[in-house]
């Protein structure tokens, strides 16, 4: 992975997703005007931009879920 796809794949963690799919459409449709290319594209950064989004938003609401449980008064496992 080149850096720069790496960096903006940090990067979902400050907006998680569908912030980053919309910003990844944005970017690609603004670099190019040639559907054949807009696909290359979308097909190198769209899918890692997506799972990077998934993952963060994930973590953050297992963060956040465990925070307030313990605020609620469940010390312990929640099932």
């Amino acid at each position: 992975m080149d850096f720069p796809l790496a960096f903006a794949n940090g990067l979902t963690a400050l907006y998680g997703f569908p912030c980053d799919a919309i910003i990844t459409e944005n970017t690609v449709n603004s670099l190019t005007d040639d559907a054949d290319e807009r696909g290359y594209l979308m097909s190198k950064m769209f899918p890692s931009m997506i799972v990077g989004g998934f993952v963060t938003v994930t973590i953050t609401s297992v963060i956040f879920a465990g925070y307030f449980a313990r605020l609620l008064g469940g010390g312990g496992i929640i099932f």
